[in-house]
Formats: structure tokens, C-alpha cells, sequence
């Protein structure tokens, strides 16, 4: 049965109040459906404009089945299902293909947010930050939230509105960026600064010890960074080395501060 689409569909101000609510989406998780009250959550104000009645309590209830998706890709996908759900509310297609839409891409975005954001940029952002810290940028910890989150607000409004616009073709928008040929590339660079950070932290603890050459912290830089490019060479995770490094340099300050404390 074809329902007829509201007057005037779906406008800029019923996406922007989608997009303020997908920063919510997590807010109600359960272990049964996982996201899927925050999912219909975000949909509400566009689903209130396609629908009214037993349609719109009907369109509320497929978005209640599950969903589990990385919460800053999950914008693209809510603004592709207000798409189709514009198609559907035209009688154009089946409701069951926006379910089955969601089903089959949740998998792949929440892979490619994870290996974005949670094991390449945050890590290399705040691989930056200590370094920058340790050098004497005081503001570098400001640095660090300021990028990441121009980051994720950023790809959350894009994804939003490329999803609505593309439809099911947000996927190959969504691939265009390279997300994870860059996270590929924000590895080593995380490895470099790691490492310029240990020789910072080798530099400090040998301050007040038997005066070595200023020359040095270049070739511990250049070790260290070997080191990492080494490991990652041989498959060892990214978030490994950087726990790894970090231990081990603490280690020797904690070590050398106890022979040698620095007055």
C-alpha cells in the first residue's frame, strides 16, 4: 500500500536535528539489539515526516531491530535509511529493503571506524600530543582534542548528508575518502613521533648524568623508529608497540631516576 509523503519531506532542519541526535546514539545500548534504540532515536524526526499512524509506528519498528555499528560511521547509514525511507513512503520499494540495507553494512562501517579512529588516528594524534608535551607545547593536549574531534564531527555531518543525498551508494562515497589507506599511513607516522618522544624521555634522564654528546637523540630517534617499522613490518599491532614502547621508556627513567635521581 503506497503512503503518501508529508508536505514538504525531509528538510535541512528535520537533518540537522537527526545529526544532533546521532551524537546520542549510544546513550541507550542494551546487549539484546545493541544501538537500535539509539538508531530510532535518530530517525524519529524524519520518520515524523514521511509518516503518521500505524505507518509510522510501523516504521519505528523496523528500526528497533538490532544494530551495532561504529557510532561515527553510523551517520552515513541513518542518512541513507532517511533516503530510502522516502522511497518507501512513495510506495517505491519494500520496506524490508532499508532492514536488509542496515543488516549487510553495519558489519563493514563499524570495521572501517574501528580501524580509523580507535587504532590509527587517536593513537597517532596523541603520539603527537606527548611529544608535543614533552618539547614544551603546553597546549598540545588542547591539540589533541581539537583534531580529533574536528575529525569525527566532521565525518558525522558528511556522512550524514552524502548518506541522504547517495542513498545506497554512500558506500562508494563513503570509500572515496581512502579512511583506510590513510589509516595505513598514520601508523608509521605514530611510530616516528613515538619514537622521537622515547629519545625526549631518554634525553631528560640523562641530563644530570656523565655529560653526553647533544649529538645522540638523533641516533636514538632513528633506533627507535627502526624499531617500530620493524615490528609493524612483521604484522605486530600498532596498539602493542605503542604499549610496549611506552612501558619499556618509563622503565628506564623509573630505573635510571633511582641510581641517578636528577636534583
Amino acid at each position: 500500500m503506497t503512503t503518501e509523503v508529508k508536505s514538504g519531506g525531509i528538510g535541512v532542519m528535520t537533518l540537522l536535528r537527526v545529526l544532533w541526535r546521532s551524537f546520542f546514539i549510544q546513550a541507550a545500548n542494551n546487549y539484546q539489539r545493541m544501538q537500535s534504540v539509539g538508531f530510532a532515536f535518530c530517525m524519529t524526526p524524519a520518520l515524523r515526516r514521511l509518516y503518521s499512524g500505524d505507518d509510522l509506528k510501523a516504521a519505528l519498528a523496523r528500526h528497533l531491530e538490532f544494530f551495532n555499528s561504529h557510532p561515527y560511521m553510523a551517520s552515513a547509514l541513518i542518512g541513507a535509511s532517511i533516503r530510502m525511507e522516502e522511497d518507501v513512503a512513495r510506495g517505491e520499494r519494500s520496506p524490508t529493503d532499508v532492514q536488509n540495507f542496515k543488516r549487510f553494512l553495519q558489519g563493514p562501517m563499524a570495521a572501517i571506524g574501528d580501524s580509523f579512529f580507535w587504532s590509527s588516528l587517536r593513537p597517532f594524534i596523541a603520539a603527537w600530543a606527548v611529544m608535543g608535551v614533552l618539547s614544551g607545547l603546553w597546549w598540545a593536549p588542547v591539540g589533541f582534542l581539537v583534531l580529533f574531534n574536528l575529525c569525527h564531527i566532521g565525518l558525522r555531518v558528511y556522512g550524514l548528508f552524502v548518506g541522504y543525498s547517495a542513498g545506497e551508494e554512500v558506500c562508494e562515497r563513503i570509500n572515496r575518502l581512502a579512511l583506510v589507506r590513510f589509516a595505513e599511513r598514520t601508523h608509521w607516522l605514530a611510530a616516528i613521533f613515538l619514537g622521537a618522544s622515547a629519545a625526549i624521555f631518554a634525553d631528560r634522564a640523562t641530563e644530570s648524568l656523565v655529560p653526553l654528546s647533544d649529538g645522540l637523540e638523533p641516533f636514538m630517534l632513528l633506533a627507535l623508529t627502526l624499531i617500530f617499522l620493524l615490528g609493524l613490518k612483521r604484522g605486530i599491532p600498532m596498539m602493542g608497540l605503542l604499549y610496549g614502547a611506552a612501558l619499556v621508556t618509563t622503565s628506564l627513567v623509573i630505573y635510571l631516576n633511582n641510581y641517578f635521581p636528577l636534583s
